[in-house]
């Protein structure tokens, strides 16, 4: 019984439980070691080492959007609130989320209530600006397609007393000169480019 315990203790680890290296000696003949081939290899050999398992990908946790209200509330609050948001792409185990959570919601649940009543009024105020561009806006298309309506109407107008005075015969010299005036109005008035 000594001599087979002897013999157990004395005898290699099974095959499938050491990693082989198939490593090349300095005339090429290859040779199996439970060691790693000597860094001194010949040119053009190849390793047949044990090789490092691949990275695999790591799926990205989401994140959710940082609060707008944040820049309404104290540095200590916002600051909670980010490492709330953050918690799960940091890799924060639940129970110290929900031990986060709870923290801030004794310190900070007043103050960040002020912020988002803040946050809205802002908004709203932004809104109602936004409106009345926008109305005054309209308002001025339609007053400039007034003026421009009015504008045609009158040099409607100039072009119909142009026609009638030069079909008059015998005008005066004065009457000439009121007709070229009035004939200079016009093309200033109503072909000047715009």
């Amino acid at each position: 019984m000594a001599t087979v315990f002897c013999g157990l203790v004395g005898a290699p680890a099974p095959a499938a439980a050491q990693v082989t290296y198939n490593c090349l000696n300095a005339s090429g003949q290859r040779y199996l070691s439970y060691s790693p081939c000597p860094a001194s290899r010949p040119p053009g050999l190849i390793y047949y080492g044990p090789q490092a398992p691949a990275p695999r990908p790591s799926v990205p946790v989401p994140v959710a959007r940082a609060d707008e209200e944040l820049t309404y509330m104290s540095p200590r609050c916002a600051s909670m609130r980010e490492g709330i948001r953050t918690a799960p792409a940091r890799g924060v185990d639940h129970r110290t989320q929900s031990e986060l959570l709870r923290n801030y919601q004794a310190e900070c649940a007043q103050e960040q209530a002020e912020a988002r009543s803040q946050l809205r009024a802002e908004q709203q105020a932004k809104r109602r600006e936004q409106q009345d561009a926008k109305r005054q806006a309209n308002a001025d298309k339609q007053l400039a397609a007034a003026d421009q309506e009015k504008l045609m109407s009158q040099c409607a107008e100039m072009r119909g007393a142009i026609r009638q005075r030069r079909a008059r015969t015998g005008m005066t010299e004065g009457e000439l000169r009121d007709l070229v005036l009035f004939e200079q109005r016009y093309e200033a008035r109503c072909n000047a480019p715009r």
